[in-house]
């Protein structure tokens, strides 16, 4: 009787050593810090609180969404590398911050691949050219026309120098043989494209779909090469030319969960399942879809390999079209 206590215990003991570093110390116990590099109202904002409050009632404890906008989201990303890797911190971000910033920025204070690990993809997201309600054109090939006819007078808004919106409009541009004039915001640009302010913005189908709906802006076209279900008159950049956007490399963009490297992997592999539940549920799937977006949820492996590629991608455009910054 006694061995078979002495056994019982050994046993105990070996399984609690097996369980993951979560279980031992009932992670999560207090809330969990979500930076999202971007203000208020803008798509990556949007989606995060969405899978943010589904998230907060998987794992019982509140997930505290943190704005931190400016410098095409350098700010935020520059914040969450200096995160403490304890699994109560995260970032919620998209391809522009990780692949395209740090190459118009060698200053940076972040490195996309040394001091993150990717935790879940959430979903990918074109990008529609949308035109204030009086701008002389509703199509590409008019604003082309219109632009080779009038150089450098049509001026486009974009989340800040290095952003996405900023780089596709001026590798477009570069490739189309025109002149547009950049003005990048810290602050949500579409309602100056309402206004008349300024003439275009690539805008995230999350926030233009239900403004061009309501018609307080006009879509051009779609990144990528398929049509939005939610706007299926809208035609796209394929259609209009297939060069300048092949299977969205430069107009599509992701929604990514990461975390500081450091983060322990059994912390990691806990978000990813969640994040992923919660994706993969037909109440998310509908809601983002209905946004124009395509739900994905993926390992984080597989996260992790295909930012490094964007990386270099973006890295290669960038050289060749000699973007800088001053």
């Amino acid at each position: 009787m006694q061995r078979r206590h002495l056994l019982a215990g050994a046993a105990g003991v070996a399984s609690s050593l097996a369980l993951p570093a979560w279980s031992q110390s009932g992670y999560p116990n207090k809330p969990i810090k979500l930076i999202v590099p971007y203000a208020p109202g803008i798509s990556p904002d949007v989606v995060s609180r969405v899978i943010g409050d589904k998230l907060s009632q998987a794992l019982g404890q509140p997930v505290v969404v943190d704005n931190r906008a400016g410098a095409g989201g350098m700010i935020g990303a520059e914040a969450a590398a200096a995160m403490p890797a304890d699994g109560y911190n995260l970032f919620y971000t998209v391809k522009g911050v990780m692949a395209i910033a740090p190459h118009l920025y060698p200053q940076a204070k972040y490195n996309p691949l040394k001091d993150f690990k990717a935790v879940t993809e959430v979903l990918i997201v074109p990008h529609i050219i949308t035109a204030t309600p009086s701008a002389p054109y509703n199509t590409m090939a008019e604003l082309v026309s219109y632009a080779k006819a009038n150089p450098g007078k049509i001026n486009y808004a974009s989340a800040g120098v290095g952003s996405q919106p900023h780089v596709a409009l001026e590798a477009w541009a570069r490739r189309l043989g025109i002149k547009l004039t950049h003005i990048p915001y810290k602050t949500n640009p579409s309602p100056d494209v309402m206004s008349g302010v300024v003439s275009l913005y690539l805008e995230a189908s999350t926030t233009a779909i239900p403004s061009i709906q309501g018609k307080r802006i006009k879509a051009l076209v779609v990144s990528g090469a398929e049509r939005i279900p939610a706007l299926p008159d809208v035609p796209t950049m394929t259609e209009f030319n297939p060069e300048l956007d092949p299977n969205g490399v430069i107009g599509n963009s992701w929604h990514t969960f990461f975390a500081p490297a450091g983060t322990p992997d059994d912390i990691v592999a806990r978000l990813n399942t969640e994040i992923v539940k919660i994706v993969k549920t037909p109440e998310i799937q509908a809601r983002l879809r209905s946004l124009g977006l395509t739900p994905t949820g993926t390992p984080a492996a597989t996260v992790n390999v295909g930012m490094a590629q964007d990386h270099a991608y973006w890295g290669r455009l960038i050289k060749e079209l000699d973007i800088k910054v001053e």
